[in-house]
Parts: structure tokens; C-alpha cells; sequence
């Protein structure tokens, strides 16, 4: 007895430990002795908190085989039958510990009954081979479509830059024209440049591909096909032709504005010479300044522009080995942010209450269907300039020196063109202006209404720095830190149905190798929320504090002992809820 409280004798502990499989060796639960107290130390993985140490100290050999049988199991069974372990305090080293569904506590035996009853369901299932091939078949006909959707990517990015040519053509001939009536040429017959290349027809490939899907029924061989597929979507992705006609369609619309530059200056120096008094000017200087400053000469070359482009392609399929063959098709459509929609199956029971999911099929959905302007605006927010975008009270110099030499990396040419063409980089002063000026367009765009409830992570001491708007994610380890110290506070927030969002799924940021060169990431989830537009609620006014801890250990006996539980660090939590306003 220790203070009027029994003690289970650590080597009774050792005994039971052997008898669930655990030695206190290298690996935990350890056994646990300090102050003649004695128990079992084990970490756990907590989905908002993550890992946590903690010790139970046993009254009775009873609370030991009760602790350790929830253990095992959990260990076992609890991902698959979502049972959480949570703690009655998140400060004690030796709190209470709760095996929880759905937050209703259960007992040893109600996990076991729990278990039993689902992998007996499980075994019927295992004998319905025609489960795993309909799944297989599911993701044969997603990469069909995948394949439809890359091919359809070919030929618009062909058509597109057919009528981009036909336009080049048509103004380099007109320039050519003037040039000859301004200088007076001997006139020659013009050439049209060929800049596209033509596409192959795989009509006849696709309906072979959907017949073998439908007339195919064993299993390796459907799994065999599903190699077949991804090695032709890798092909056509690499493909040559489309990758040039990709690098063509950036490129010839710079071409073609400095066609224009030039074929206005001519036209307007041959109007002033035909008049009364007119003479012939020298305008060599001024077109070869126009050639001089063309972007086009900032533009990457098409060498490099091939490399990246493959290299990304191999970033992706890199993680195609890792995936379980049913799932292959949803990280490619995914990775690719496509729109397509399930396969005709056996259709599958649906909640009544959307799905998590379904909310943020919803969210891509609407992003797509905004303008070109819209995209690009909101895409600026969710990337390393957020900070100055938001937070109108600081001049960012040294940031801002470093984003104008970000500009004026040709790397980053694409960049510049597409997200910052209308920012002044003459100084830094006018480019931070010319950022928050670009910045205040947002208050014309339409926010996102979310269709069901959704939870949304980010980190804050104050909630808002100097701004109106939240930024949050979806995703627990993307959640935006704004401020870094012992007061940082983790926030857990509550998108209800119908608040008001801006929703980004792409982010702008440095390439972990080279920090001077800029990429985009796709499928990184984010979202502005105006506060201006909806109410922050308090579930509590506590701050739940998450206390760390690390084990202290001896050997002893050829095993391992804790002998004290160290705090490393404190964490503060805090649920809230954010909601539309009236």
C-alpha cells in the first residue's frame, strides 16, 4: 500500500506486459516506476493533437489487464473501427483513459463484441470477389476517362494555338507589308510559319480499352490493364508535340504583341510621311528598342522548359508505386484537379447529411467556373505574399526586395505573366502599393458557400493581425502559423453549413530545392474567411492546454523503465465555430 492506495508490484506488471506481446525493451509500453509508484508509460496518436506520452498507474492487477486489452486492441482494430483513445485531463501525466466512438466510451468487452461482429462481416465480404473487381474496374474506367480528358487537353491546346498561328501569320505578313511600302522594298511572297503540330487519332485505342474493361473478369489481368493505362496516360503526358505546342501557346502571344508594336510605329510613321510636309523618319532605333524589350527574351528556353515539365511529370508518378490499385485513378484525377464524375456502378448508399467530400467537390467545382482574373487573384493569397497582402500596417522592405528579384528571375517568367503582370517592381515601395491595390479586388469577388460542415485548422495568439480575414486549412499540418511564441494558440474552428468562404486549392510557393524559383502545388486546400461576413462563436471561453511529455528512462534487467515523465512543451487548443452572419 502507498498512501492507502494498493500497488501493483512492477513485477507483476513485467509479467502481464509478456503476456500481451510487450517486453519494455526498445519498444513501448514501457514499464514505469518512480516515487515507489508504479505503471505502464505508451505514446498514442491523437488526430488533432497529435503524439502524446502518458503513464497508467494501476490500483489492481484487474485496471492493468483492462488497460492493456483496450491497448492491444486499439492497436489492432481502432483505424479500422474508428475508436479514439482521449483523455479525461490533457495536463495530468497519468490522466483517465477512454477508448471512444463516436464519443461514447467503451469497454473491453464492447471492442471485442465490436470486433467480432465486424470481421465476421468482413469475411462474407472477402467471398464476394466480385467487390474487388468491380472497385478495379471502377478505377479501369476513371483512367479511360482520365485518358479522354488528356487527350481533350491535346487537342484544345492544338486548336488554340491553330488560331493563334493563323493570327501570327496574318500580322507578321501585314507587318512585312508596311515595311516594304515604308522602305520602299522590292515585294516578295510571304510564308506562313507552321508553328503547331498535329495530333494522332485515339478514338479507336479508347473503345478497344472500355470493351476489355467490360469483357475482362480476372482479377491480375484487370490489375495488369491498370499498368497498361498508366503507362499510355504517361505518354501521352510527356508527349512531345503537346509539350511543344504548350511552350508555343506562352510564347506566341508575346511574338504577336511585338508584331503589333512594330506595325504600329510603321503605320504611324507612313501616315505622318504621306502627309503635305511629310519626310521620311528613321525609326530603326525605336524598332530595335521594341525587340530589345520584348519579354520574349526574358522567357525561358524551350529546353528547359521540356525539363521541367518532365521532371514534374515524374514528381507524380513517383507516389504511383505506393498507392493500392483501387485508389490509383482518384490520386491522378486528384493530383490533376479533373472533373469527372463517378463511373455507371452499382450506385453505393449515400448519408443523408453531405459528405466532407462532397463539400469540397463542391468548393473545386466553383473555383473552376471563376474567371481567369478571379483564379488569379485569389491564387495570390494563398502564397508567400499573404502576410503582405493582409497586414496593411508593416512595409515588408526586405520581402519585397526579395519578390522583385523573384520577378526578375527568367524561371519565373510564367509566373510573372500569369499572376503578376500588373505589379510595378520600378521600386519597392511602388511594388508594395501595386500588390495591395491588386489585392483590394478581392472585395469584388463573390465568396464560396459552403454546403455542409466542414473543420478548418489555423494557429493565432490574437486570431487577426491586421486584417479582416482568417486563413485557414482544411488539412491539420497545413494550417497557416501567423505568429510564433509561448501565447501561439492552436485553433480548432467549425465551418457550419452556409458560411462564407474563399476557397483556393493551389499555392504559390519556393521550390524546396532552389529557393529562387517559384512553383505552384497543387491540391493544397486553403481558405480565406471574411470575418466581416461571418460570426466567430466560442464553444468555450477555456483554452484547452495540451501539455508534451518525454520519458526519462533507465535499463534495468535488460529493460527499459521510465523513471519520470519530463514536459517539453505545452500546446494551447481552442474550439470555435464560425458561421454566417444574418
Amino acid at each position: 500500500m502507498i498512501n492507502g492506495v494498493e500497488k501493483v508490484e512492477i513485477e507483476v506488471l513485467f509479467k502481464i506486459l509478456n503476456k500481451y506481446g510487450f517486453y519494455s525493451l526498445k519498444k513501448e509500453p514501457f514499464l514505469y516506476a518512480k516515487n515507489g509508484s508504479t505503471g505502464i508509460s505508451f505514446t498514442f496518436k491523437d488526430d488533432f493533437y497529435g503524439d502524446l506520452t502518458r503513464v497508467v498507474i494501476p490500483n489492481t492487477i484487474e485496471e492493468v489487464e483492462d488497460f492493456l486489452g483496450k491497448y492491444c486492441w486499439h492497436k489492432k482494430y481502432g483505424q479500422k473501427f474508428h475508436v479514439k483513445i482521449k483523455l479525461d485531463d490533457y495536463k495530468k501525466i497519468n490522466p483517465k483513459v477512454l477508448f471512444t466512438r463516436e464519443d461514447q466510451e467503451y469497454t473491453l468487452k464492447e471492442l471485442v463484441e465490436l470486433s467480432n461482429k465486424g470481421l465476421e462481416q468482413e469475411k462474407k465480404q472477402k467471398k464476394k470477389e466480385r467487390h474487388h473487381r468491380k472497385k478495379i474496374k471502377r478505377t479501369l474506367l476513371l483512367l479511360v476517362q482520365v485518358i479522354k480528358e488528356k487527350i481533350k487537353v491535346q487537342e484544345d491546346t492544338y486548336q488554340n494555338l491553330l488560331k493563334l498561328t493563323q493570327e501570327y501569320n496574318q500580322k507578321y505578313n501585314q507587318l512585312e507589308k508596311v515595311k516594304q511600302e515604308y522602305y520602299k522594298l522590292k515585294k516578295v511572297n510571304f510564308i506562313s510559319e507552321e508553328k503547331t503540330e498535329p495530333l494522332p487519332d485515339f478514338s479507336a485505342k479508347i473503345e478497344e480499352m472500355i470493351k476489355d474493361i467490360n469483357m475482362v473478369e480476372d482479377k491480375e489481368l484487370l490489375e495488369q490493364q491498370i499498368d497498361i493505362y498508366l503507362a499510355f496516360i504517361q505518354e501521352l503526358e510527356k508527349s512531345k508535340s503537346l509539350i511543344h505546342n504548350k511552350y508555343e501557346l506562352i510564347k506566341l502571344p508575346l511574338e504577336l504583341d511585338k508584331i503589333n508594336q512594330k506595325l504600329t510605329l510603321i503605320e504611324n510613321a507612313l501616315s505622318r510621311k504621306k502627309g503635305f510636309f511629310g519626310k521620311k523618319e528613321n525609326i530603326d532605333k525605336q524598332l530595335e528598342e521594341i525587340e530589345e524589350k520584348s519579354i520574349v527574351n526574358q522567357i525561358v528556353s524551350y529546353e528547359n522548359y521540356e525539363k521541367n515539365e518532365l521532371e514534374r511529370i515524374e514528381e507524380k508518378y513517383a507516389m504511383i508505386p505506393e498507392l493500392d490499385k483501387r485508389t490509383i485513378a482518384d490520386y491522378l484525377i486528384e493530383f490533376d484537379n479533373l472533373k469527372i464524375p463517378e463511373p455507371d456502378l452499382e450506385e453505393i448508399p449515400k448519408e443523408k447529411e453531405i459528405t466532407y467530400e462532397e463539400v469540397m467537390q463542391s468548393l473545386e467545382k466553383d473555383f473552376e467556373k471563376r474567371t481567369s482574373d478571379e483564379k488569379n487573384i485569389l491564387t495570390m493569397y494563398h502564397s508567400f505574399l499573404r502576410k503582405i497582402l493582409v497586414n496593411e500596417e508593416y512595409s515588408f522592405e526586405k520581402e519585397i526586395e526579395d519578390f522583385i528579384n523573384l520577378l526578375e528571375n527568367p524561371n519565373n517568367i510564367l509566373f510573372k505573366l500569369k499572376y503578376f503582370k500588373k505589379i510595378e517592381t520600378v521600386t519597392p515601395e511602388k511594388c508594395l502599393k501595386s500588390l495591395r491595390k491588386e489585392a483590394q479586388k478581392i472585395k469584388s469577388i463573390s465568396p464560396d458557400v459552403l454546403k455542409g460542415n466542414i473543420n478548418a485548422f489555423f494557429k493565432d495568439n490574437k486570431l487577426i493581425t491586421g486584417s479582416n480575414f482568417l486563413a485557414a486549412s482544411n488539412k491539420r499540418t497545413l494550417s497557416p502559423t501567423q505568429c510564433k511564441g509561448e501565447n501561439d494558440i492552436n485553433y480548432i474552428a467549425l465551418l457550419k453549413k452556409n458560411a462564407l468562404v474563399y476557397f483556393i486549392p493551389n499555392e504559390i510557393t519556393h521550390d524546396i530545392e532552389n529557393d529562387e524559383i517559384l512553383i505552384q502545388k497543387n491540391n493544397q486546400p486553403f481558405f480565406l474567411i471574411d470575418l466581416q461576413k461571418n460570426n466567430i462563436q466560442y464553444v468555450t471561453s477555456d483554452i484547452l492546454k495540451i501539455v508534451r511529455y518525454q520519458n526519462e528512462i533507465k535499463t534495468e534487467n535488460n529493460r527499459t523503465i521510465v523513471t519520470n515523465l519530463i514536459s517539453t512543451k505545452v500546446d494551447q487548443y481552442k474550439n470555435i465555430v464560425i458561421e454566417r452572419k444574418d
